[in-house]
């Protein structure tokens, strides 16, 4: 996962250059090679790490793949009890959180999310590995949401939509981000802000689009 500020033990902070090293080296060589073309030990031999580490911190190449990306939900997901705890219309406020989360990530993280979504629908296990990021966050969220929501008829069902409209609409922000020729080296995490605040804003209104 995507290095954060150096807390913890020397060991833990240790691991997360080693981690961070892996992301760094794999994203660009995807993008210049051809994501088959790289494989886990070249990978490994690159960073000076072990492949029994390097499957430690990482499910598979697809899993280091979308590391940046799926970094924002992780944190979402860890910080879940704290973000609903807030008040306010719940699609709002998982926007707002999105937005404070990728000011969070660390330098550097704004290329490499580019990179990482540019390898999006080129490959099953690179979908499937982001599908599975997604549904982590959804059933977690609908779990705690529906918990927050005692007696209310359709909580879950609710909470999922919410949920659904999240994804939706934080993968139509990123997409767009990244869809610059130029992206991987001018893309900012203000301007992906911005768009995440667009997307969630648009995401009510959308719904209420009537066809002639």
């Amino acid at each position: 996962m995507t290095t954060q500020p150096a807390t913890g033990t020397l060991r833990s902070r240790r691991i997360a250059r080693s981690r961070q090293r892996l992301v760094e080296i794999a994203l660009p060589a995807f993008a210049e090679r051809g994501y088959d073309a790289v494989t886990v030990d070249w990978l490994c031999d690159q960073a000076e790490v072990s492949k029994r580490s390097f499957f430690r911190w990482f499910g598979g190449k697809e899993d280091l793949a979308l590391t940046p990306l799926n970094d924002v939900w992780r944190t979402l997901i860890a910080e879940l009890d704290d973000v609903l705890a807030r008040s306010g219309p719940l699609l709002e406020v998982l926007g707002d959180v999105l937005v404070d989360v990728t000011r969070r990530m660390p330098p550097g993280w704004e290329r490499l999310a580019v990179l990482s979504a540019r390898l999006s629908g080129t490959n099953p296990a690179i979908d499937a590995a982001g599908a599975l990021v997604c549904e982590t966050f959804t059933r977690q969220a609908v779990d705690a949401m529906a918990a927050r929501l005692p007696g209310t008829p359709g909580a879950d069902l609710m909470a999922r939509m919410v949920c659904a409209l999240a994804v939706a609409a934080h993968r139509a922000a990123v997409d767009t981000w990244q869809s610059a020729p130029d992206a991987e080296r001018t893309a900012t995490r203000d301007e992906l802000c911005a768009l995440v605040r667009a997307s969630f804003q648009a995401a009510p209104r959308a719904l209420e689009i009537r066809l002639p």
